[in-house]
């Protein structure tokens, strides 16, 4: 049998992972769309359009600078976000 405080525990569990997913959010949302024009690029590199080297060194150094402002730290929580 479930008690109470087993309830109680799991829906501060529930309510701490729903938080997390609303803050981070933003983010991923951010990283996909701006991730569309290099899987583009990259499927037309891979289907064989004759890029040439500087083009696909162009490519990896977008994706890598994207990469890097994905991984950087999200700024402070200012409080404008709620569950």
């Amino acid at each position: 049998m479930v008690t109470a405080a087993e309830v109680t525990a799991g829906l501060a569990a529930a309510e701490a992972i729903v938080s997390a997913i609303v803050k981070v959010a933003p983010a991923i949302e951010q990283g996909v769309v701006s991730s569309i024009p290099y899987v583009q690029a990259i499927a037309g590199l891979v289907r064989g359009s004759n890029a040439t080297a500087e083009e696909i060194d162009a490519v990896l150094a977008r994706i890598n600078a994207e990469a890097d402002v994905f991984l950087s730290p999200l700024p402070p929580d200012d409080g404008s976000t709620t569950t």
